[in-house]
């Protein structure tokens, strides 16, 4: 007579463990399902695509390897090892129009609009751009060390959007400007905050940081929302 198998209770608590996951990422899906219907399309789906993704794929892996360490490997799972996720330049978004906020920019540049990667200046000077990087105001943007916070007045932990200056069409070179002294610019670094944006634009070829020449920056120009 053959001994009839007595089911251990950790195989309950695993099935259900699974289930749970399985539901998560299911969750994941419908919440992108639903974001995508919204006018910011773009930063749902890097969101989806940095944290949600990455955080099913976990779960998954974790349930396929039984559930191990019950519901704390399943916090892991879902949280990952790498640490807070940080903004990436794509998700970035600034829209609209804004007026000069000072009497130098007033002169200099006028108002801006900033329409997808195009920043549109109104006394004329127009720049296409992609992204670069997010730096924090507390970096150095030359070799004099004087960072980010300290040339706008802002935290050290401030975002700064860094854009490249690209041509506007592929035959063609990224066009020299008044607003550097008749050099092309290459770097843009946007600050946003509330209804203000402050506008820094370095020379061509500048690499933006502690080893960048300090004749790289063109100017500093600030402006407030219409």
């Amino acid at each position: 007579m053959s001994a009839t198998a007595i089911p251990r209770p950790q195989a309950g608590r695993r099935r259900g463990l699974k289930g749970l996951a399985g539901a998560l990422a299911f969750v994941c899906l419908v919440l992108f399902l639903l974001a995508i219907e919204q006018k910011q399309a773009v930063q749902a789906w890097a969101a989806v695509r940095d944290g949600a993704a990455p955080a099913a794929s976990r779960i998954f892996h974790w349930a396929a390897d039984g559930a191990s360490d019950g519901l704390n490997g399943l916090k892991t799972a879902a949280v990952g090892t790498d640490g807070p996720l940080t903004a990436a330049p794509e998700a970035m978004v600034l829209a609209g129009e804004f007026g000069p906020a000072d009497d130098i920019t007033r002169d200099t540049t006028g108002g801006v609009t900033f329409t997808g990667a195009v920043i549109r200046l109104e006394r004329g000077e127009t720049f296409r751009t992609r992204p670069l990087r997010i730096a924090a105001g507390s970096e150095a943007f030359n070799s004099l060390r004087e960072t980010f916070a300290t040339r706008l007045d802002a935290a050290g932990d401030a975002q700064i959007e860094l854009r490249a200056v690209v041509p506007q069409s592929r035959d063609q070179a990224v066009a020299a400007s008044p607003l550097c002294g008749g050099a092309a610019p290459g770097v843009a670094a946007l600050l946003h905050r509330r209804d203000h944006v402050e506008l820094m634009l370095f020379r061509e070829r500048t690499i933006v940081g502690p080893d960048a020449p300090v004749d790289g920056l063109c100017g500093v120009w600030r402006f407030r929302a219409r």
